[in-house]
């Protein structure tokens, strides 16, 4: 796994697969930051614009991560957000798609899934 680039940020909530994620990515090649939840990665969001993906948890507290990107949007309208959730709901999926997200992966997903659409995100 290598010869992806690209900066993320990754925000999810569980502190085991925030690392995971973060340890997986970074051997993937690209340069990862992390946020333990909506509130932070906005944080992070506002203080760093080298920011190119944010991959989000959909179910997190003080800012879950359809009101995190929807809040992106007005803030970094062509930062590319993926989102994911381990709660799939149809009517979800149509409210994340429509409020401008890249992506929207199933928990559990496999690594390489993650990083195809990853990949694609940063050709954009």
């Amino acid at each position: 796994m290598s010869g992806h680039a690209g900066r993320l940020l990754i925000a999810e909530d569980e502190a085991e697969t925030r690392l995971l994620l973060k340890r997986t990515l970074t051997r993937a090649g690209f340069d990862v930051a992390v946020a333990a939840d909506g509130g932070e990665a906005l944080e992070i969001l506002r203080a760093d614009d080298t920011i190119d993906v944010l991959v989000s948890d959909v179910r997190m507290p003080v800012r879950d991560g359809l009101e995190l990107l929807k809040e992106v949007r007005r803030l970094r309208p062509k930062l590319r957000v993926v989102l994911v959730t381990a709660y799939l709901d149809v009517q979800q999926y149509y409210e994340v798609m429509k409020s401008g997200a890249f992506e929207y992966l199933s928990k559990p997903f496999k690594i390489p899934d993650l990083l195809e659409v990853l990949d694609r995100a940063m050709e954009k």
